[in-house]
Parts: C-alpha cells; sequence; structure tokens
C-alpha cells in the first residue's frame, strides 16, 4: 500500500517510516500539516492507499483533514486511521463522525500499530477488487445485478449522512472506547420487519434511497456528537446513544413508521414498510468481547421485536379470516334453513302462514 502519514512530529514521522519500511512493503510518505497532506493529495500521480493522521496539529487539525479527505474524489472509503494521544472520548466522537476508519492512541505499541495497519490493508484490497476492471457504470450495473442474497445481507456504506459511517468504522469505533475504559454507551437496533418483501418489491435504486432515507431520520433524532449510526445489512440499523438518553421504544417506533410512510420510495411503489425498534442494550464497562456479543444482542432485540409484530399481523388476519368464515357459514346455514323451512310448508299448507308472519 501507498501510506500517506501525517503529523507535526518530526521524530515521529522518522519513527514511522523507520518502522513501516523495516517490517512491511509498503510505501511510506510523510507530511508535517493538513495542508501539506492535501497539497501530497492533489499532486499524486498514484492515489494513497491509506492514511495515518495525527489530530492536534498546528494550521489544520486531523480531525479537519480527515473531513477534507473524505471529500476528496477517489478518497471517500480508502481507510483513515488517527494515530494520535488525544485519547478523551470527544475527540474518538469526531474522528469517527469525521470518516476516520480506526483509532489508535499514542504511544502505541507497534506490534498493534502493524496490526491496525494490516485490517486496514484487508479492507483496501477488498475494495480495489471491487473497483478493479470497472467503470462507474458498470459498478452500479453489477451492483444492479447482485443476488438478493448478498445485496440484502452485506453491510451498505451509506454516505453523505452525519454520524453514519461503516460498519466497520462503528465497530472499531466502540472498540477504542473500550480500550480507552470510555464505553458509556447503549446500542439499540432499528429493522425493517418485512425487509426481504420490500427488496423483492422495489427495484435496488429505491430500495438504497429508502436506507438513505431511513439512515437520515436516525441522523435527524439522534444528532449529538456523541451518537453513531450505521446500517449492519438484512435491514438493520445500529444506534449507538448516550446511556443517559432516555428512548422510548413505542413511540420512537411509531414517529419512524409515520416518516418512513411518507418517503418516496414507499409512495411511488405503494409497497408497505414496517419499522421495528428493538430494546436498548447497555455498552457500560464492558470489554472488547463484551461489547461486540452486545451489538448482536442489539440485532437480535430488533429480530424478536419483527418477529413477534410478524405473529400479531398474522393472528389478526387468522382472526379476520376465521370471523369471515364463521359470518358466511352462519348465512349459508340460515338460507339453507329456509329452503328446507319452505319445501316443508308447501307440503303443509296450514303452516305457511306461520312463515309469512300473517295471523293464521
Amino acid at each position: 500500500m501507498k501510506i500517506l502519514a501525517v503529523d507535526d512530529d518530526e521524530n515521529i514521522r522518522d519513527l514511522l517510516t523507520a518502522s513501516v519500511e523495516a517490517e512491511t512493503d509498503h510505501q511510506i510518505v510523510t507530511a508535517e500539516s493538513g495542508p501539506e497532506a492535501i497539497r501530497l493529495i492533489n499532486e499524486a500521480d498514484d492515489p494513497f492507499d491509506c492514511f495515518l493522521l495525527d489530530i492536534q496539529m498546528p494550521v489544520m487539525n486531523g480531525i479537519t483533514l480527515c473531513e477534507k479527505i473524505r471529500k476528496t474524489p477517489g478518497y471517500r472509503r480508502t481507510p483513515i486511521v488517527m494515530l494520535t494521544a488525544m485519547s478523551q472520548k470527544k475527540y474518538i466522537d469526531r474522528a469517527f463522525s469525521a470518516g476516520a476508519t480506526d483509532y489508535v492512541t499514542k504511544p502505541f505499541d507497534f506490534l498493534e500499530l502493524f496490526s491496525r495497519i494490516k485490517n486496514a490493508e484487508r479492507l483496501f484490497r477488498e475494495q480495489a477488487r471491487n473497483r478493479q476492471g470497472m467503470s462507474e457504470v458498470a459498478a452500479l450495473k453489477k451492483d444492479l445485478d447482485k443476488s438478493m442474497e448478498h445485496s440484502l445481507n452485506e453491510p451498505i456504506e451509506i454516505s453523505g449522512i452525519e454520524r453514519v459511517v461503516g460498519y466497520v468504522s462503528f465497530e472499531n469505533y466502540l472498540m477504542q472506547l473500550s480500550r480507552a475504559r470510555l464505553l458509556r454507551l447503549s446500542v439499540f437496533g432499528v429493522k425493517i420487519a418485512n425487509a426481504e418483501q420490500v427488496f423483492e418489491g422495489l427495484s435496488h435504486l429505491a430500495f438504497r434511497q429508502l436506507l438513505t432515507d431511513v439512515a437520515s431520520y436516525l441522523s435527524d433524532n439522534f444528532n449529538s456528537e456523541e451518537n453513531l449510526i450505521t446500517y449492519r445489512g438484512a435491514g438493520v440499523f445500529l444506534v449507538a446513544v448516550k446511556s443517559r438518553n432516555a428512548l422510548s421504544q413505542h413511540a420512537f417506533e411509531m414517529m419512524l413508521n409515520a416518516r418512513v410512510g411518507e418517503t418516496s420510495a414507499v409512495r411511488m411503489s405503494g409497497q408497505p414498510v414496517r419499522m421495528c425498534v428493538g430494546e436498548t442494550v447497555s455498552l457500560m464497562s464492558l470489554t472488547r468481547a463484551g461489547a461486540l456479543f452486545s451489538l448482536q444482542q442489539a440485532v437480535e432485540n430488533a429480530e424478536y421485536r419483527s418477529s413477534n409484530q410478524k405473529e400479531v399481523m398474522r393472528k389478526l388476519q387468522r382472526i379476520i379470516r376465521s370471523r369471515r368464515r364463521s359470518d358466511m357459514q352462519s348465512e349459508m346455514e340460515r338460507r339453507a334453513y329456509e329452503v328446507l323451512l319452505r319445501d316443508s310448508m308447501r307440503d303443509d299448507p296450514s303452516a305457511s302462514g306461520a312463515f309469512s308472519g300473517k295471523a293464521s
């Protein structure tokens, strides 16, 4: 990979250069400031494949630089690892909200740093395979032609919405808070209850637009810098919020369903969409393994809420069908009885007055 490391400390730049060149096959370029980094990015014949950014720098800090890199064509998904002494939660929150992929605090252990760079390399190679031999039009066509299982279940990166990040970044954010013993969050899942049906009923682009709309509504409602949102795939969103935030599950679910019902994708297609909000799971003081387990628990809570809704709908449908059958059966029995009674009265003329209601 071609790595750009940006740090105003010359000793750190020299140390990174010597270590990366000695232990890996990666090419590393360094810059002492944000403006110099932007210049190198714009002048590069071959794009950079990974960035290592310090936060505290004069003129332009690393978080602002991260935002500018994300807005630079071709770098929307390039791995960005924050390499900084700033371990406070507010900096971690701001960095991931700005588009960071991972976060390493100084003084860093080189084994850990190389492990994070290796993770960034895997992400880079996966993205490179997706880009290989494809123009943007060809990539879109390939995306449209994906099977339902692959497209529906795979996490889709939703860009351009504040506090909405890719799933890898979302996990890394929680891992970093756990390492720094700053994990004081809760997480809950939001699921499109009938995701399979909705996916089949909408075009691929309309389904993506629906996901973008849902992400936008979540961002509007959880607009604090300390909150983070991701789309996990299979119709499930995850929202990390401050533990002290109160969430009325049912009220929010009703509001969300009302908002989703107004989206252009739903209105134009007539495809009903049902949203379910799972119970909140606390991440307070959890280990890294515990945090990942809690993420899964939040997904399962949303799934459980979804399955309960489906079961309620099925029971209601059975009751309605049962009532309709009972009414129909009662009507048929009544008519059959009238026919038999009329036939019997033809055989007994003296009884005709009784059926007609006339006095005998």
